[in-house]
């Protein structure tokens, strides 16, 4: 008889004992670890390194140290994998979203998704310009007719501190208007290295290309830091190919353009009014079309960008 009542006893325990179906809950951690972010999205800047603060989890039968926690972070964000010098560093701007996976010990799993912003500092720069060029005086070359037109700058997304005019030189080439995309690195004549980094231009330090001024900086804190003291644009003097009004290749059709400096310092540069704002964007540029140099001390060729 004890025997039977201990087996009735279990066999009722059997027959009301309901499986866990709750999935854990996933709460994002804020930058110190500790503390509860309720969003999670966060923003890194190009060529920083970005430490994930993790989450916490909570579930309604299993403890927190038996869930297993996954994310797709390392497959998601673009992270150098092979220069020793950036190893570990975000190198492409975008907006990247990580998702993260708790699966409790009845295999019960729980998914949250936050956002990664990695930007460039040149970001502040993106926008839609209305371009104005004066006409250089004694050239025949269509090129340098004064004229005026719309077009676009925007950071680029792997090099730090670089911005790319969309449409520089605009002029008719063989019956089609035509224009060049030209990149420019922010410059400071007081803070840049003497050489430009391939990774991040000319905002490494002094003492090292590759090391970024910015390090460990937020994304308004760097931009605080840049703004006002990396004014000039280096333009390195290359060949482009041109680009039709509908952004197909002219691949005939190259011209050479460079920056023009005044010793060591460019003259193209990002002109600010007294109160900190932008007032327009310069390039100060000498190009060579055909053999044809365009742009010298007497005659000048310039474009200036103002922001609609």
């Amino acid at each position: 008889m004890i025997v039977f009542a201990m087996l009735a006893t279990l066999s009722v325990v059997c027959v009301n004992c309901k499986r866990d179906t709750t999935a854990p809950s996933i709460y994002f951690l804020a930058k110190d670890g500790k503390t509860i972010d309720k969003k999670g999205d966060t923003i890194v800047l190009l060529y920083n390194k970005y430490v994930d603060p993790g989450c916490y989890v909570e579930d309604n039968a299993s403890d927190s140290a038996n869930i297993t926690i996954e994310s797709n972070l390392d497959a998601v964000l673009p992270i150098e994998k092979k220069l020793a010098s950036h190893m570990g560093e975000v190198k492409k701007t975008g907006d990247f979203e990580v998702t993260y996976t708790a699966t409790d010990e009845e295999g019960n799993a729980g998914t949250r998704s936050k956002v990664i912003s990695c930007k460039n500092v040149s970001d502040i720069y993106n926008g839609k310009y209305w371009t104005v060029r004066e006409e250089v005086n004694g050239s025949t070359a269509s090129v340098a007719k004064d004229t005026a037109y719309y077009s676009t700058v925007a950071a680029a997304n792997n090099v730090a501190g670089r911005i790319r005019f969309s449409k520089v030189a605009c002029h008719i080439y063989n019956g089609k208007k035509v224009s060049f995309k030209v990149d420019a690195d922010l410059f400071s004549p007081e803070l840049s290295p003497s050489t430009r980094s391939d990774q991040i231009g000319y905002l490494g330090k002094a003492s090292d290309k590759e090391s970024v001024l910015y390090e460990g900086m937020s994304y308004d804190q760097a931009v605080d830091s840049i703004r006002l003291n990396y004014v000039y644009l280096q333009i390195p003097n290359q060949e482009y190919t041109a680009y039709s009004e509908d952004d197909a290749t002219v691949s005939e059709y190259k011209v050479r353009i460079k920056g023009r400096m005044d010793g060591q310092v460019p003259r193209s540069k990002i002109v600010y009014d007294e109160r900190g704002g932008l007032k327009y964007i310069i390039l100060d540029l000498t190009l060579t079309i055909d053999n044809v140099v365009i742009g010298n001390d007497n005659n000048p060729y310039i474009e200036k960008y103002y922001l609609e």
